[in-house]
């Protein structure tokens, strides 16, 4: 078991069995690098790291970085999922159920559904898949990195269709061969994109892990922009909660409906919804 974010749905999904080691046996030869396989491994090592930063706080060491690999130790740690009851009746749910639902329509195969159970979705995509009729419509495809996953969604799909939940990090720069696939040739596939943000409402939200520090707006929809060679053959749309759940359903459920190679939804973060942008100038003197 390798993902965190297994600890958000309180189970563990099987994509996320770590199959290939050998990168950790490599890096384990680095200098910089602490491999601990037990708890007396651990204890020592955090304990070492400790001493190294208080000699370096007090002008005694020189700085330093570490990385501390921890392998051959099954933790097993209380989920933290808090309540999902409000997810399963949010607005977010009802989109995904309404456009997957209308996506899926007259498919005799599973839509492949690429991802790579980020924390920004996997809760959503969780209860979608497990608990919602529409969900048994779709096969999840977890990459080992959204990277992959980016790569993954512009292969032939088996009846031209596909979906590809990722963050606005890394795997959205890793877009542009896939939709070049996609866009190219003469028709015939479709592919939906939604992107997720995390919701920065406190200060601690801003130190998310893996997460380097972003600059708002997300880029992933500009960046798709770039690979589309007319407007009829993409809609790119931000999802900004129920006030425009129904405008932006409709838009989403035609598009589809009519063949739209590619629907891009970017899914904007409580802090980004349900506000009035101005731009006014004012007068001083």
């Amino acid at each position: 078991k390798w993902a965190i974010e297994d600890n958000l749905v309180a189970g563990t999904e099987k994509e996320h069995v770590l199959h290939n080691k050998d990168f950790y046996d490599l890096i384990q030869n680095h200098d910089q690098v602490c491999i601990c396989e037990n708890e007396l491994e651990l204890r020592e090592t955090l304990a070492l790291l400790s001493r190294r930063t208080d000699a370096y706080l007090q002008g005694k060491g020189s700085p330093g970085l570490s990385i501390v690999v921890v392998r051959g130790m099954d933790i097993e740690l209380p989920p933290v999922i808090g309540d999902i009851g409000p997810i399963r009746k949010s607005v977010e749910m009802k989109f995904m159920r309404d456009v997957l639902g209308k996506f899926s329509a007259g498919c005799q195969h599973k839509i492949p559904l690429y991802g790579c159970s980020a924390f920004e979705y996997i809760q959503y995509l969780h209860i979608f898949m497990e608990e919602m009729p529409e969900g048994q419509k779709y096969q999840y495809v977890c990459g080992r990195t959204d990277i992959q996953a980016a790569h993954m969604c512009g292969l032939v799909q088996p009846e031209g269709r596909a979906v590809l939940f990722i963050n606005d990090v890394y795997g959205i720069n890793s877009l542009g061969e896939s939709l070049r696939f996609v866009l190219s040739g003469f028709g015939g596939r479709q592919l939906l994109i939604m992107i997720w943000h995390p919701s920065l409402l406190n200060l601690i939200d801003h130190f998310h892990l893996h997460r380097p520090p972003m600059v708002w707006p997300s880029i992933g929809p500009e960046l798709c922009k770039y690979y589309v060679r007319k407007e009829s053959d993409a809609l790119f749309v931000d999802f900004a909660g129920a006030s425009c759940a129904s405008r932006i359903t409709e838009q989403v459920t035609s598009a589809l409906a009519a063949g739209t190679p590619l629907v891009v939804c970017n899914i904007l973060p409580e802090q980004e919804r349900d506000y009035v942008s101005l731009d006014i100038r004012v007068k001083t003197g």
